[in-house]
């Protein structure tokens, strides 16, 4: 998949012994199981940049049918890729924007591929006012990317053909105040 191998380390870095890569679920979750109760056809899901598995753990029990593969290359164990070539579904919780932005067409190209029927996207659209502390990013938030929602539609838009479903921009309340999120699902035609 699209990384670079400096980056990639880093990743691993950045999750061993963190609670980084937990969180998709509470962000996506509910979103991504209506994505699956509305489709009943989907029998292999994807989570892709899946973290320690959170969003697995979370969607499993209401999903006995469905086989879940993970892929996150900041994880040993989970940074082999399946074997799968398509799955019914790919998703993405809270990853995208920390793709290294000179892969991100070839990112999303390679999910279009991966796509059998459908494309989940939940993607934060705000810093996260971490800065990476080492590697190839050092100083930079670890959002790489940072763009309001439309811009990413308009990104998938350029950079993936399947048909747009779905669109939404959204808010997460924070502390801090209200964070920017961008939801997409793209389905096969």
């Amino acid at each position: 998949m699209a990384i670079t191998q400096e980056y990639k380390e880093h990743m691993a870095k950045e999750h061993d012994g963190s609670n980084w890569g937990t969180t998709g679920w509470k962000y996506s979750g509910m979103l991504m199981k209506k994505a699956i109760e509305s489709r009943p056809y989907i029998k292999t899901v994807l989570d892709f940049g899946c973290g320690k598995g959170t969003m697995r753990d979370y969607l499993q029990p209401y999903f006995p049918d469905v086989t879940f593969y993970e892929y996150d290359p900041g994880i040993p164990g989970k940074d082999t890729f399946p074997t799968l070539l398509q799955f019914d579904m790919v998703m993405t919780s809270d990853v995208l924007e920390h793709i290294e932005p000179h892969l991100l067409t070839e990112t999303i190209q390679q999910l279009e591929k991966l796509t059998k029927w459908v494309l989940c996207n939940d993607i934060a659209c705000s810093p996260t006012f971490k800065t990476f502390g080492e590697g190839p990013y050092i100083g930079q938030d670890l959002h790489l990317t940072v763009e309001e929602p439309i811009w990413w539609r308009e990104r998938f838009k350029k950079d993936c053909t399947l048909w747009e479903a779905e669109y939404a921009h959204r808010e997460k309340a924070s502390n801090k105040g209200p964070k920017p999120r961008c939801w997409l699902i793209h389905e096969r035609v």
